[in-house]
C-alpha cells in the first residue's frame, strides 16, 4: 500500500471518530404542579426558531400529572444552545390556553426560571448550553 492511501485511511479514521454524533442530556425537575387541576406536563427543548411553540420543540415529552413535582431525563440532545419550556396542560388539549387578553390560563415555566412580562421571555434570557457527554440539571418552577 502506498503512502498516500495510508495517509488517506488514517485521515478518514480520525474524521469518522470526530463526526460521530455529539449529544448531551438535560435532567429537568418541574415543581409547582397543581395536582388538583390534573392533565399533563409538557416539557420541550427548543432551538431559537421554534421557541416556545408547542410541536416546534427539538425534543419533547408529555408526563401525566400524578404529583406536585416530576422529574424527567431528556437524552441524546444534539450539542448546542436551547431553551426549555414547560406547561401544565390542565385539560390535555395539547395547547397552552389563554384568556381573552392572551394571558396564560395554564401554569408554565422556562429554563433559568425567567418569565416574560407581556409574553414569553426572550430566548437569550432562558437559553442553556448542551455540551457533549454532559448532563445539565435544571429545576423549573411553574408559575
Amino acid at each position: 500500500m502506498d503512502m498516500k492511501k495510508i495517509v488517506f485511511l488514517i485521515a478518514v479514521l480520525f474524521l469518522g471518530i470526530n463526526l460521530s454524533a455529539q449529544t448531551g442530556q438535560v435532567d429537568v425537575t418541574v415543581t409547582g404542579i397543581n395536582v388538583k387541576k390534573g392533565g399533563i406536563v409538557k416539557v420541550g427543548v427548543y432551538k431559537k426558531d421554534g421557541f416556545p411553540i408547542i410541536d416546534k420543540e427539538v425534543i419533547g415529552e408529555d408526563i401525566e400529572v400524578t404529583g406536585d413535582k416530576i422529574s424527567i431525563s431528556l437524552k441524546n440532545i444534539p450539542v448546542g444552545t436551547y431553551a426549555i419550556a414547560v406547561i401544565q396542560d390542565k385539560n390535555s388539549d395539547g395547547e397552552h390556553n389563554t384568556n381573552l387578553f392572551g394571558s396564560p390560563t395554564e401554569p408554565y415555566g422556562f429554563s433559568k426560571n425567567v418569565y416574560g412580562r407581556f409574553g414569553p421571555p426572550d430566548f437569550e434570557d432562558v437559553s442553556v448550553n448542551i455540551e457533549n457527554g454532559r448532563t445539565l440539571s435544571l429545576t423549573i418552577n411553574l408559575e
